[in-house]
């Protein structure tokens, strides 16, 4: 017989690696647009490209799994992110690189939805908690990474290198997968295609995810482009939901929501997504912009907290196992812990160092730690086995949806809170002020030739205006994390609305407790 733990590590490891791939590629824009001679608005199609195709897919996972058959869904998946890689990297035009891009998020999205999925079907119920822990230390660690072993390929061989280390890494995964995946017991294969269905969800979630990756270029809706692009999510969206209640073979069934502990661990979800991008997005901007350190050093500021994440998680997924403990009080507790990890991050000051920056980042990854396995387990608890495939590719949708979400709100509050801050700031930033907060000429080289090219008092004033601009971006950061601790505080009576597990393992049934239609 094929160890659990075996299928778990597979699955944790391919799930890394396209984790990893999120936010690898963005340290290495720079190098891209010289390689291709790229503006900014072009090259952020490798990034957007990706994240777009992600989305569009992992709600779909279940049902190509239970159409093409889990084993052979797996293995293809894992083909074709390690080729579209490979394709990456040897891409000579912007264009290539863009396509490649989208089969690598579409190839993904698929092992992400199903990877969980696998996990409830190879574990007995009492240790199940124990693999989703497992799996969840890929999940929080695969995006922390991204950065630093980006900026450490890019600085010590080239770009090419945050593609061309999938081919080992998957390689062995395609191997290990071959092994010890299977096909499922409990997937049904569906009768006929639903296409409407599938065009309606791409049309709806991808032009969502459009809005959000390249709303504060476009202004949001001050634009055609976002006005359209909302225009397209709300009718591809609406229409979906319609139609998908209707149709004999939906590829995504909505009967999971009519479940209550499914419908708020979902929303649950997308706000652990919005906590955990949304910090992944800002730590690293602050110690690039404000904190002079580079991508690979900035990753390795933000390695000690994905370690205490991982360890978090381990350590609750072995206690979820226990049912005499509440799992709610573990969630609650992971959202009070990132709360005042949280509160901590608005400490941060311009004097602060990478070394004052471990601790709150450690507190901040034990919280999120604690939320991941007692989540999962309570949202998809109730499901019957036959939805679990489906249930894993939505809820791991939300969480992506949460991120991305968190990260533009991050991006367009970050500039309206510092540019708010610089104006109150400059009211009051005098030579007295400049002389006693420790600045000088000398400390800022990039500005040192120009301020001996002016007079006393003109150099005075740039040093002023220098030193207001970078408080006020920092007071912006301040603020931000607050939001960001706050928005998180919601969830708490969200999980507590939520049924406690119950003491011995649920019957599993062919409709969902709480749906009241027989399944079609």
């Amino acid at each position: 017989m094929k160890s659990p733990w075996l299928v778990a590590f597979t699955v944790t490891l391919i799930s890394m690696m396209e984790l990893l791939d999120v936010t690898i590629v963005n340290v290495a824009i720079p190098s891209l647009m010289g390689a291709y001679g790229a503006s900014v608005d072009e090259i952020s199609w490798v990034s957007t490209g990706y994240i777009v195709a992600n989305v569009v897919i992992l709600p779909t996972s279940g049902w190509l799994s239970a159409w093409f058959g889990r084993r052979a869904y797996y293995l293809a998946s894992s083909a074709l992110f390690v080729l579209a890689s490979l394709g990456c990297a040897l891409s000579t035009e912007l264009w290539q690189m863009v396509l490649c891009r989208i089969i690598q998020g579409l190839a993904g999205g698929g092992l992400l939805g199903i990877s969980q999925a696998i996990i409830y079907d190879v574990f007995p119920k009492e240790k199940v908690s124990t693999g989703l822990a497992l799996y969840g230390v890929g999940v929080m660690m695969g995006p922390t990474l991204g950065p630093s072993v980006g900026g450490y390929l890019i600085d010590t061989f080239s770009w090419h290198w945050i593609f061309l280390i999938n081919l080992p890494i998957g390689a062995i995964a395609i191997l290990l997968a071959w092994l010890c995946v299977d096909d499922s017991v409990n997937e049904r294969r569906p009768q006929r295609i639903d296409y409407f269905g599938f065009v309606l969800l791409a049309v709806g979630v991808g032009s969502v995810q459009i809005l959000l990756e390249r709303g504060e270029h476009w202004d949001w809706l001050e634009s055609g482009r976002g006005l359209l692009c909302l225009a397209l999510s709300v009718i591809g969206l609406l229409g979906f939901c319609y139609w998908e209640r209707r149709v004999a073979n939906p590829i995504v069934n909505l009967a999971l929501f009519a479940n209550r502990d499914f419908l708020l661990g979902s929303i649950c979800a997308f706000c652990v997504g919005f906590g955990l991008y949304s910090t992944l997005f800002m730590v690293p901007l602050l110690l690039q912009t404000l904190l002079e350190q580079s991508a690979y050093q900035s990753g390795l500021v933000i390695f000690p907290g994905a370690l205490a994440s991982a360890v978090s998680t381990l350590v609750i997924g072995k206690l979820s196992q226990d049912n005499r403990i509440d799992e709610r009080a573990f969630i609650c507790l992971g959202i009070l812990v990132y709360g005042y990890a949280m509160y901590l991050h608005t400490q941060f000051t311009l004097q602060s160092t990478p070394d004052t920056l471990y601790w709150p980042l450690i507190i901040r990854g034990l919280g999120l730690g604690m939320i991941f396995v007692p989540l999962t387990n309570l949202a998809m608890r109730q499901l019957p086995a036959e939805l679990i495939s489906v249930g894993s590719g939505v809820l791991n949708l939300m969480r992506q949806l949460g991120g991305s979400v968190g990260i533009a709100i991050a991006a367009t509050l970050l500039t309206r809170f510092s540019w708010r801050s610089y104006r109150q700031l400059s009211e009051h930033v005098d030579e007295h002020s400049l002389l006693a907060s420790g600045w000088d000429r000398a400390a800022l080289e990039p500005w040192r030739l120009s301020t001996e090219l002016l007079d006393p008092q003109q150099a005075t004033a740039l040093l002023a205006f220098i030193e207001a601009r970078a408080q006020a971006q920092m007071l912006g950061f301040s603020m931000l994390f607050a939001l960001l601790g706050s928005v998180m505080l919601l969830g708490v009576p969200m999980v507590l609305l939520m049924r406690k597990a119950p003491s011995q393992p649920v019957k599993e049934s062919a409709t969902c407790p709480d749906d009241p239609r027989e399944p079609a």
